[in-house]
């Protein structure tokens, strides 16, 4: 009986473990805050550009950016800014 206990408690941890995963790994309020004027102001200079550039990156519907980085590790985050950024400032595809 103790030894069936241990197992029950060990999947019962396995199972918290896995679910709380995502969170963790989330990337933080204030930083997404952040992250997200970041992402509408990169959108609004690539149309004040005249790029043309749409779709996932390119919006700038600050809640969309945001709900984004709030699902994604902080380093995916700052992954994306770094590609809008580099396309910004130099001349790259949207």
């Amino acid at each position: 009986m103790m030894k069936q206990n241990r197992v029950v408690l060990i999947v019962i941890a396995a199972a918290l473990g896995l679910a709380m995963a995502p969170s963790a790994m989330a990337a933080p309020k204030d930083f997404c805050k952040n992250y997200a004027r970041k992402a509408v102001g990169q959108s609004n200079a690539m149309q004040a550009q005249g790029r043309g550039c749409t779709g996932f990156r390119w919006h700038n519907w600050y809640d969309g950016h945001y709900q984004w980085c709030r699902d994604v590790s902080k380093d995916s985050a700052w992954s994306e800014y770094r590609v809008r950024r580099n396309a910004i400032f130099n001349n790259g595809p949207c």
